[in-house]
C-alpha cells in the first residue's frame, strides 16, 4: 500500500509541485494520476520512487515510511519499481538487448538469467526477435515498449509511469495503456500520470485528479 500522509513539495526556485496531499493507493491497484501542467503529477510519482523527498509529511509504503530509508538501501529499494518517461532514454549506441539488461547487471545477475528475463519482458511487450536492433531502427511505439520492458524485467511490484504515451498516435497509446494493465492483471501495483482524459476514462480505473496550487 502507497500512503501520502499530509505530503507538500516545494522545489528551491519556490515552486510549490505539492501542498498537503492525503492519498492513499491499495496493493495491486492500477490507477491514474491527472490534472492540468504543474499540478504535481510527475513530482508525486518521483516522491514514491525516491528521485525526490518531500519537505513537510510522509510518504509510506506497506507502513514504512520512506524518510527512514538509509541512503546505501535506496538501490535495492528502487529495484522493486519500474519507472517509464515518456522520453524512453534508450542508450542509442546499445542493442535493445543490452538497454533492457543494463539494470540486471547493474545488480549482478547472471547472463544466463539475464537472457531468461529479457526474453520473457520482450515477450511481455510483443517485442521478440527486436532484441539486436538498435533504438534508431525501431518506431516510436517500440521504444516506448523497450523502455516499459527495461523497467519490468526485474519484476517489480510498482510501476510508475509518467506520461508514457505523450508522443504515440491514439493507437499506440491504447495498446500501451493496455500493456500496463497486463502487468496489473499480473499483481502489480500500477499508477500512471497522464493529461490523455479520454484514454484513460476508456481504461475505467481510478483517476486521481490533482490541482494546481495557486500561486504556485
Amino acid at each position: 500500500m502507497i500512503e501520502f500522509k499530509d505530503v507538500s513539495k516545494r522545489y528551491p526556485t519556490g515552486q510549490i509541485a505539492l501542498y498537503n496531499v492525503n492519498l492513499t493507493i491499495q496493493r495491486g491497484e492500477m490507477a491514474f494520476i491527472t490534472g492540468h501542467s504543474g499540478a504535481g503529477k510527475s513530482t508525486l510519482l518521483k516522491l514514491i520512487a525516491l528521485l525526490e523527498r518531500p519537505n513537510h509529511g510522509k510518504v509510506m509504503i506497506d507502513g514504512f515510511n520512506l524518510e527512514q530509508l538509509k541512503r546505501h538501501k535506496i538501490p535495492a529499494f528502487r529495484r522493486g519499481i519500474g519507472v517509464i518517461f515518456q522520453d524512453h532514454h534508450l542508450l542509442s549506441d546499445r542493442t535493445v538487448f543490452d538497454n533492457i539488461a543494463l539494470p540486471l547487471m547493474i545488480s549482478g545477475m547472471q547472463l544466463y538469467d539475464i537472457k531468461r528475463r529479457i526474453h520473457a519482458a520482450l515477450d511481455k511487450v510483443n517485442l521478440l526477435g527486436k532484441e539486436n536492433e538498435f533504438p534508431m531502427m525501431l518506431s516510436a511505439g517500440e521504444k516506448q515498449r523497450v523502455g516499459i520492458a527495461r523497467a519490468v524485467v526485474n519484476k517489480p511490484s510498482i510501476i510508475l509511469a509518467d506520461e508514457p504515451t505523450g508522443n504515440l498516435d491514439p493507437a499506440l497509446a491504447h495498446d500501451i495503456m493496455h500493456t500496463f494493465k497486463q502487468f496489473n492483471d499480473l499483481g502489480a501495483t500500477v499508477i500512471v500520470a497522464s493529461h490523455d482524459q479520454l484514454l484513460i476514462e476508456s481504461m475505467k480505473k481510478r483517476i486521481i485528479v490533482l490541482q494546481k496550487v495557486q500561486g504556485a
